[in-house]
């Protein structure tokens, strides 16, 4: 009973509340529909736009510049016409409105002018380009043209929507067998039938094309039968190849006739060329003078070439080519005269077309002078032999002579592994010109070792790196320079003498060998120490440019103004003797030869360390090459006669007992003089090794 009435209890409870809350609801109600009403009066129902147009801003459903926004966002474009529903926020409520899209704009196309073969029958949508619209477009022909038939039709394309909006593009067909006109070069290949027609045939006939219209522009009806059908077209014959020529040399007597054909050779064209002067030459100039030529076809082309016109009493003449300068006796001088010179030296030894200045009676003229080579080169071998499997150049064997200079080759490469055989040379010269000359080559076993060259006791420093192929080469007569290799005693980290064998192999296998002593010294000096103080001589004594040959006699006078002789040095030590004569200016020969080896280490020079040979005292000097072969190089200054630089053995005679050494510890010396200036300008021009 309790619980019974505990539940009517809280019944009465709930309905009460719920009388109470009555009016609220109905308040509540009241005040949303008077609130949705205000919303509605504010957004315009319904808002029309245009098929392809962008979906319109919120504000495009604002009444009175109302305050509206989407509550669900349209689409950015619409792609068919029709109503669409959204919603948007007009104050508290959401409100519903329609977007209309209508489609009341027409289709556009462009027409085209369109030429189609008589076998063709494209659809009107192949007519048109460039179609628009929003919709699907349907394309028909309101006016068809009549394919198969020959004419020219104006034709109309009739465009539809999907909304039913219409258009009516106009187009032009043209209904061929073949092409109103083709469009030949004069000169050129004669057009085929294919080339005119447009379609494929099987029964074509047609006009034939002669020469004589290709080598004349113009215009020429052809008529072409095409599997029964008949048509004209227009071949076209067009020059716009302008002519060529040549100018060239024309060269008259005085007060002789000018005419324009004689500047110009090798005219070349399709059509006439009619030739005209451009320019008026100047009858009274005897120097040289171009002269404008105008070479125009019958299509109207022109080029301007430019020749030469000489004034001159001197016939054009033709010079074999030779090595001595051209001699007035070698001309031919039309008229009377009574001294005639050259005013110019000129050797006619290479092939080409030169004007050349002659004094005739103190007056000047010019003679055109044509070089020609027509004799072939001379041949002389001066050697037959040489080593089995070691190929040599054809100029080993032989010497080729000519005015203008000629080049050797081997007819037939020579079997380098055959001990006896004929081998023949060709030399050809600078135009063509060739002899040939046949001699035997033997072919002989290379039995002899090679020649090591520097080996020699030397000085090293405990405790550093030590360059035992510094200044040590070897030659082969065989092979030429040919690699060294070194067995060495010497404890690098221990003062001492020590014996270190030199060893050359050539390729076939001999073998030579030489012995020399290492001296290993504690440094006194270091190597930095030298390698900075001749560091600092070079900057002052080089300049930017020279060559190697112009380093070496700055080197070379720096040492012998430098340093002044006194007799004593310590011979144990190069790199400290290099550095008492850089700091004091003070020494022996071997002090000028420290200071010296320094500079041409940094120099990067080839050099070679020479000790005399025998003598009641020792001397010390280099020999060195620059790419032109080996020559002492001495810049002691102790005798006034001592100008040893880059000297060969027969200027070391001077003295002979002073320059004396061990030839066999060292390359050849070169025999030549040392043409300083001839060498530096070959240096400059890149022709040294």
């Amino acid at each position: 009973m309790k619980n019974a009435k505990k539940q009517t209890y809280r019944g009465t409870v709930l309905y009460r509340i719920t009388a109470a809350l009555l009016p609220v609801f109905a308040l509540l109600a009241s005040t949303a529909f008077v609130l949705f009403c205000a919303a509605r009066v504010k957004v315009r129902p319904t808002v029309t736009i245009e098929l392809g147009t962008e979906s319109p801003a919120a504000a495009a459903f604002a009444r009175n510049g109302a305050d509206v926004a989407y509550r669900t966002a349209p689409q950015t474009r619409y792609r068919s016409a029709g109503s669409y529903r959204l919603w948007v926020n007009a104050g508290v409520l959401p409100v519903p409105v329609s977007l209309r899209v209508v489609d009341t704009v027409a289709p556009t196309a462009d027409g085209t002018e369109t030429t189609v073969s008589a076998k063709q029958a494209p659809t009107p949508d192949k007519l048109i380009k460039n179609l628009r619209d929003e919709s699907v477009v349907k394309v028909t022909f309101e006016t068809a043209p009549d394919y198969g038939t020959v004419g020219d039709y104006d034709s109309v394309v009739l465009l539809e929507d999907a909304s039913g909006n219409q258009s009516r593009v106009p187009v032009k067909v043209h209904v061929r067998i073949a092409a109103d006109k083709v469009v030949a070069e004069a000169g050129g290949a004669a057009p085929k039938a294919e080339d005119f027609l447009i379609d494929t045939y099987g029964d074509v006939r047609m006009d034939p094309i002669s020469d004589a219209m290709l080598r004349e522009p113009g215009e020429y009806p052809i008529r072409i039968t095409a599997d029964g059908m008949e048509t004209e077209s227009l071949l076209i014959v067009t020059d716009t190849v302008p002519p060529a020529g040549r100018g060239i040399t024309c060269v008259v007597a005085p007060n002789a006739p000018i005419r324009a054909e004689d500047f110009v050779a090798d005219i070349r064209d399709e059509t006439e060329v009619a030739v005209s002067l451009a320019t008026q030459p100047d009858l009274d100039c005897l120097t040289p003078q171009t002269v404008g030529v105008i070479l125009r076809d019958r299509g109207g082309n022109e080029t301007t070439v430019y020749g030469t016109l000489l004034i001159s009493s001197v016939a054009p003449q033709r010079i074999e080519a030779h090595s001595g300068p051209l001699s007035v006796s070698e001309l031919k001088i039309e008229g009377e005269y009574a001294e005639a010179k050259m005013s110019e030296a000129f050797t006619p030894n290479v092939p080409g077309v030169y004007t050349v200045g002659v004094l005739i009676d103190g007056q000047e003229n010019y003679a055109l002078i044509e070089v020609m080579d027509t004799i072939p080169p001379k041949i002389e071998v001066h050697r037959t032999d040489a080593y089995l499997s070691h190929p040599l150049p054809a100029d080993v064997f032989a010497e080729a002579s000519d005015a203008t200079g000629a080049a050797l080759a081997y007819r037939t490469e020579p079997d380098w592994t055959k001990e006896r055989q004929d081998v023949t040379l060709i030399a050809t010269d600078a135009v063509g010109n060739q002899s040939e000359r046949t001699f035997a080559l033997s072919l002989l076993p290379d039995t002899e070792p090679p020649v090591l060259y520097g080996v020699i006791d030397r000085i090293a420093y405990v405790g550093e790196p030590i360059a035992y192929l510094s200044e040590v080469t070897a030659e082969d007569d065989a092979d030429g320079s040919t690699p060294v290799t070194v067995e060495s005693e010497v404890i690098p980290d221990r003062e001492g003498k020590y014996r270190v064998v030199y060893t050359a192999e050539d390729t076939a296998g001999n073998r030579t060998s030489e012995t020399c002593m290492f001296t290993l010294v504690s440094a006194a000096v270091s190597e930095e120490t030298v390698r900075t103080l001749a560091q600092g001589v070079l900057k002052e004594i080089i300049t930017d440019g020279m060559v190697t040959a112009e380093k070496l006699k700055a080197v070379y006078d720096y040492v012998q103004k430098h340093l002044r002789y006194v007799g004593n040095s310590d011979k144990s030590d190069w790199r400290k003797e290099a550095v008492r004569g850089f700091r004091t200016g003070r020494g022996d020969c071997f002090t000028f030869y420290s200071v010296t080896r320094a500079l041409l280490n940094e120099l990067g020079v080839d050099y070679m360390s020479v000790t005399r040979l025998g003598g009641a005292t020792q001397h010390f000097w280099t020999i060195v090459n620059v790419g032109t072969g080996w020559y002492h190089f001495d810049a002691i200054n102790f005798f006034p006669w001592n100008r040893c630089f880059m000297w060969t053995n027969g200027q070391c005679q001077i003295k002979p007992y002073f320059w004396k050494y061990d030839h066999a510890k060292y390359p050849e010396i070169a025999i030549e003089p040392f043409d300083y200036d001839a060498v530096v300008q070959m240096e400059r021009e890149g022709l040294l090794p």
